[in-house]
């Protein structure tokens, strides 16, 4: 198979993981057996991101918040911060902002209440929502997305 064939399999199988974890993710009551497939998903998306055609920061950027919502879905509070500051990290350091910044900052508000760290949650919180979000239809998914916010946040 010839490197470019390669890499547009990997971006295929990269975009079936990832949205196949949403999904799960999306479910309110997930098995032990359905929270391992979550990870196993999540994982599986973020090695074939890491070889896909086309790849940039971002592929890396979205493969962490993923494996870092993951984590936090399941409640496993230090992997989840682990993966959420590796997503900001990567974020960051890309340039990348609009709502990958957003997102960026989401995961780890929601790691961080799940790790106790209320105040460092809410100054999370904070900062998610006033990232500018360019596209009006974007900012609405955003606010969705982050409407179980703390109200202080």
């Amino acid at each position: 198979m010839s490197a470019d064939a390669d890499g547009e399999l990997h971006r295929a199988q990269g975009v079936e993981a990832n949205n196949s974890a949403w999904e799960l993710l999306g479910r309110d009551d997930l098995t032990e057996d359905e929270g391992e497939d979550l990870l196993r998903r999540v994982y599986a998306a973020a090695y074939h991101w890491t070889r896909a055609a086309s790849r940039g920061p971002e592929n890396e950027a979205r493969a962490e918040y993923m494996i870092a919502k993951a984590h936090w879905r399941l409640g496993q509070t230090d992997a989840a911060l682990h993966h959420a500051d590796r997503c900001r990290r990567a974020t960051e350091a890309a340039g990348l902002g609009d709502f990958d910044l957003a997102y960026a900052l989401e995961v780890r508000a929601r790691a961080l209440t799940l790790a106790g760290r209320d105040d460092e949650a809410a100054a999370a919180w904070t900062a998610a929502r006033a990232v500018p979000i360019a596209d009006p239809e974007d900012r609405a998914i955003v606010d969705a997305d982050f409407a179980d916010a703390p109200p202080s946040a």
